[in-house]
C-alpha cells in the first residue's frame, strides 16, 4: 500500500508539474477568443444587417462579407466589403499589452487622413471589458473615441463567434440602445 500511494503521488506531482502554464484553462478569455478568431484566417463570411431597418443606412439592404485577410500573433484584419467592393471599413482586433482592443479602420490601402471626409472618422473602438467569453467580446468605447466621437463615448461594439452555425455576429449600441447589428455566415 505504500508504494501505490508514494507512485500516486508521484503520478499526481508530474502531472502538476507538467502542466505548467501550458494548461488551457490558464488562458484568459481574451487569449481565447483571440485564438478562435485567428482560427478563420483566410475566410469569408457574407450576410445582412438585421437592425436598422433605416432604408437610408449605407449598410442595410445591401450584401454584406466579411474577408479576414490580414492575420499575425496580435492582430486579425475583418475587410468589410459592401455590394461586392470594399467600403472603407475594416474591424480589427489586436492583443495589446493593455489588453484585447477593436479598432475601426477606415482606411485600408488606398486612402489617407486627408482623404476622410467630416463625419468619416477612423481609429475609433476600444479595449474587451471582462464580460465576454471565449466566443464572444465586448468592447466598450475608450478614452480616443469618446474624445473624437463624443456621442460615442457610450458605445459598446460585440463580436460573436458562433462555430455551430459558423457565424460572426457584430454589433453596436449606444446608451444602451441597438444601433446597428450585422449576422455573417461561413461561404
Amino acid at each position: 500500500m505504500k508504494h501505490f500511494l508514494l507512485l500516486l503521488f508521484s503520478l499526481s506531482l508530474l502531472c502538476a508539474c507538467r502542466n505548467g502554464g501550458d494548461d488551457p484553462g490558464d488562458q484568459t478569455s481574451h487569449e481565447a477568443f483571440f485564438e478562435a478568431l485567428s482560427a478563420q484566417c483566410g475566410s469569408v463570411y457574407t450576410g445582412e444587417s438585421t437592425y436598422p431597418e433605416d432604408e437610408d443606412h449605407p449598410l442595410v439592404g445591401t450584401e454584406l462579407r466579411v474577408e479576414i485577410t490580414d492575420c499575425s500573433d496580435s492582430h486579425v484584419r475583418m475587410d468589410l466589403i459592401r455590394d461586392g467592393d470594399y467600403w472603407h471599413g475594416a474591424w480589427v482586433v489586436e492583443m495589446r499589452e493593455e489588453g484585447l482592443h477593436l479598432y475601426h479602420d477606415h482606411l485600408g490601402e488606398s486612402r489617407t487622413m486627408q482623404d476622410l471626409g467630416e463625419e468619416d472618422f477612423h481609429g475609433y473602438g476600444g479595449y474587451a471589458d471582462e464580460t465576454g467569453g471565449s466566443l464572444t467580446q465586448y468592447f466598450p468605447a475608450d478614452d480616443v473615441t469618446a474624445e473624437m466621437i463624443p456621442a460615442a463615448a457610450s458605445n459598446v461594439w460585440m463580436i460573436s463567434l458562433n462555430p455551430d452555425e459558423k457565424q460572426i455576429i457584430y454589433y453596436l449600441e449606444r446608451n444602451e440602445v441597438p444601433r446597428f447589428r450585422a449576422v455573417f455566415t461561413k461561404g
